[in-house]
């Protein structure tokens, strides 16, 4: 949360109170998707039944897991990155790198977000095979993850572009 104390700051208070919310989420899927999981082993080996239903939900709950999480719970900073290159030149070439990596990538989202959109829509014409939920509801957390790429990729060329972006490379 950078060096904003959350006790004073009513707008650091609602980002603390959102990463929570945001966390809170992440872990109940992954809870439910483990107990999930727990359930269809007991089903199928004790009592022989292969419950088709769980196989379906668990690939749901496994999207949103790895949807959600990426787009409001991992940082930045925790993303998986090949930064040979930008560790080996100078702090100001690897902030044009920066603004370079976020424009590439956040304008490309930004200009498939309607497009996402508009084909998250038309999923929701068919449904999945066993549960019967609207496609489009299912990977409507990739959706989510698009704009928060966008959004993320905004706050990082505004950090960049701002005094004190040196601690930001």
């Amino acid at each position: 949360m950078g060096s904003r104390d959350a006790r004073s700051d009513p707008e650091a208070r609602v980002v603390a109170l959102f990463e929570r919310f945001a966390r809170g989420v992440s872990s109940v899927l992954f809870v439910a998707m483990f107990c999930l999981f727990a359930f269809k082993i007991v089903m199928r080996y004790a009592f022989g039944d292969a419950v088709a239903w769980g196989d379906e939900l668990g690939v749901i709950l496994f999207l949103w897991v790895i949807f959600w999480s990426c787009a409001l719970v991992v940082r930045d900073r925790e993303q998986i990155v090949f930064d040979l290159a930008v560790n080996a030149v100078p702090r100001p070439v690897a902030r044009g790198f920066a603004i370079f990596r976020n424009l590439l990538i956040g304008g490309l989202f930004a200009f498939a977000l309607p497009t996402i959109a508009g084909y998250l829509q038309f999923l929701t014409r068919s449904q999945t095979a066993v549960l019967r939920w609207p496609v489009g509801w299912v990977y409507s957390c990739f959706g989510l993850l698009a704009a928060a790429i966008v959004v993320r990729a905004v706050c990082a060329l505004i950090k960049l572009c701002r005094p004190g972006w040196e601690s930001f490379v």
